[in-house]
């Protein structure tokens, strides 16, 4: 099964980004990542889906989401993408950002609000840049009612978060 997410997240690395977030499908754009004074990385990406099957959000450097999750056995279920904040207690806000000296690229961050009352986990896959391959990496559980942050130094091209539970 996890084989078949990463195909799939795959592919939909391959498509794209945009600010329609009313719709749960961002518009085709074009992803430009800083890496070093002088060189950027461009990608022409496609429409493609803010959440993806299993409850797995793909986010790219730039955005933030506002995802409403319900709760199942503690257990994040029918996740999607909302265009505003209109139920607080069940919406996720997810930040991904480049962190750049001037033109040259230092960090990539990840931010994750959890405004649920138990603590929240959830495991992450990047697609870096530098080996053109999906890598997992460790994140750390959200406190309630808190943001967790992650960095890397890698540039990171999009981002899958999956297995959402509270525990």
């Amino acid at each position: 099964m996890k084989k078949q997410i990463l195909f799939l997240i795959g592919i939909l690395a391959c498509a794209g980004f945009g600010f329609s977030q009313e719709k749960n499908l961002r518009e085709s754009f074009v992803l430009n990542l800083a890496v070093s004074e002088d060189q950027y990385y461009a990608a022409e990406l496609g429409e493609s889906p803010y959440v993806l099957p299993e409850n797995t959000v793909q986010v790219y450097p730039g955005e933030e989401l506002y995802i409403e999750a319900d709760v199942e056995n503690d257990v994040l279920v029918n996740l999607k993408n909302v265009g505003e904040i209109k139920n607080p207690e069940k919406t996720l806000i997810i930040k991904f950002s480049q962190i750049c000296d001037g033109r040259k690229h230092q960090a990539m961050m990840l931010s994750v609000f959890n405004p649920f009352e138990k603590d929240l986990e959830y495991s992450a896959i990047i697609y870096l840049l530098m080996y053109g391959r999906w890598v997992e990496t460790d994140v750390i559980d959200i406190k309630p009612n808190a943001i967790g942050y992650e960095t890397w130094r890698d540039i990171i091209c999009t981002i899958a978060l999956n297995g959402w539970k509270l525990k």
